[in-house]
């Protein structure tokens, strides 16, 4: 797929440049999008072998599908997309699209299932995605979106077009507003990561110094996940930034130091985003909660279905009784979850997370008990 991008982004260069560029004017271009990792470390040079490799191998195949067809290029062979190539100074080639073919890239004959991939990437990742990307993929989302009016015309309204519109982000429970963020800001963090460097930026009236490591999306809020610089060898190093709140980020020259074996998935399952009662309480414990329901109710089967955790057991006691047992967090995401249950949910074991429930009702009671509007 990164190929198949990486070829339709040349194509388009070429298409929108109308000039012959040289293949070094492809790589820096590919570069300056962020197609690849810099090249620009000291160990490496603008033009790394592998990565001029990886761009002859995409020119062979963008031209006629063989190292020899582009060598003999005094020797026009035809190419669907109307690619010519020439010689250009020494043993450089120069690339140009037909200013008069119309097949810089057949759309018709774009797999339906394609369009769709583009239709729904333009619909909800355009908000985060690197502007350099989407201004790329501008062009081809366009086109995927008149290759599926085609498709509604021909087939039927209910298929692609009216899928498109059948899949939504949403927040689960009190929908909070987003907050306003710059995407500038967002840019410069991918290019951060992108490029292997580090950033410094300025968050809530301080001035921080960070390894970057990736993005959070968790609705309605985008975090920054990073180490500061300071805390790069420490295992429990990590920060959590809100994206909207980071202002004067810049890229530095120096390296960043990301493991090869970091995975933000593992972080995030390992409830580093979490928020805990009890800041210095991140042990795991073994909660059983009883649950009285009745006929009518989804909730066990819905518990079934989507477990608290992976070790999660629930067992009928008696009629409409039953007793979950799961390995959990001290955290204010579990103390929310059984007081959003009710009066059908009790806290059996253990004492601290029954105790974190009682205190909170009785906070709560405390705000209404002398409220008369609440008592009439």
């Amino acid at each position: 797929m990164k190929s198949f991008i990486r070829r339709l982004a040349i194509l388009d260069y070429l298409r929108s440049a109308k000039t012959k560029k040289s293949t070094d004017e492809i790589l820096q271009h590919l570069l300056n999008s962020d197609y690849f990792e810099s090249c620009q470390d000291n160990d490496r040079t603008l033009t790394d072998s592998a990565v001029r490799r990886t761009i002859q191998r995409d020119m062979n195949f963008l031209y006629g599908g063989s190292s020899t067809s582009v060598n003999r290029c005094d020797d026009q062979v035809y190419n669907e997309f109307g690619l010519e190539v020439e010689r250009g100074s020494g043993k450089s080639l120069v690339w140009v699209l037909d200013p008069y073919s119309n097949l810089t890239y057949d759309f018709e004959k774009m797999p339906s299932y394609l369009a769709l991939s583009f239709a729904m990437t333009q619909k909800h990742l355009s908000g985060i995605m690197p502007k350099n990307t989407l201004h790329e993929l501008e062009h081809f989302f366009n086109k995927a979106d008149s290759k599926l009016q085609k498709e509604e015309a021909t087939i039927s309204p209910q298929q692609y077009r009216r899928l498109k519109e059948s899949v939504e982000f949403y927040q689960r429970g009190q929908r909070l507003q987003a907050a306003n963020y710059d995407i500038d800001v967002l840019d410069t963090i991918y290019r951060a990561i992108l490029k292997g460097r580090q950033l410094s930026f300025n968050y809530r009236g301080k001035s921080y110094r960070v390894h970057p490591f990736g993005v959070v999306i968790l609705l309605p809020k985008l975090y920054f996940v990073a180490k500061k610089d300071a805390d790069i060898s420490s295992p429990d190093g990590f920060r959590n930034f809100l994206i909207h709140k980071i202002t004067d980020l810049v890229v530095l020259q120096h390296k960043a130091e990301i493991p090869v074996s970091f995975s933000l998935k593992s972080y995030l399952d390992k409830g580093n985003m979490d928020v805990y009662v009890a800041s210095e309480d991140k042990q795991t414990y073994s909660f059983k909660l009883e649950i009285k329901t009745h006929s009518t109710s989804n909730l066990i089967e819905d518990l079934t279905e989507n477990p608290i955790s992976v070790d999660q057991e629930l067992i009928e006691i008696s009629h409409n009784t039953y007793e979950l047992t799961a390995s959990v967090k001290r955290t204010v995401q579990l103390k929310n979850w059984i007081m959003g249950l009710g009066s059908i949910a009790t806290v059996l074991e253990p004492q601290v997370i029954c105790h974190d429930i009682y205190t909170e009702l009785t906070a709560l009671l405390t705000n209404y008990k002398d409220n008369t509007n609440c008592l009439d």
